[in-house]
């Protein structure tokens, strides 16, 4: 999979890179009550992230990184099985530490499926 990103700021050895998100529903007449249409309004507009540095590129410059197949399955089991498993795992231990507490078992799922969102977002960029 290829992708144009745009050249933002250059620091130290890193490059600012800004791309522009899609929407997988642009020509869907369906847009307005799809599931997967109304999610999309909600994140459209850019990303920004950095990447070391490459030889030759200034600010303004739009190159092109590919990211591989089995890369790309990695990271989409990273951002959508973990936090599920995570979910799962909580609630399980949870019932067995507290056998009979219906409400510390959902808290505990739900605060483990938490933490793996906040992994994530901090060790996984």
């Amino acid at each position: 999979m290829q992708e144009d990103f745009e050249i933002i700021e250059i620091k130290n050895d890193l490059m600012v890179l800004k791309a522009q998100r899609q929407e997988g529903c642009n020509t869907c007449a369906s847009k307005a009550t799809c599931g997967t249409g109304v999610l999309s309004s909600f994140f459209a507009g850019f990303s920004v992230f950095k990447k070391p540095l490459q030889k030759g590129v200034k600010e303004g410059d739009v190159i092109t990184l590919e990211i591989s197949s089995k890369e790309l399955f990695f990271r989409a089991f990273q951002l959508y099985l973990m936090p599920l498993l995570a979910l799962f795992v909580g609630a399980i231990l949870s019932s067995q530490l507290f056998p009979a507490n219906d409400v510390i078992q959902t808290l505990m799922g739900l605060a483990a499926f938490a933490l793996s969102l906040v992994f994530l977002k901090v060790y996984l960029k």
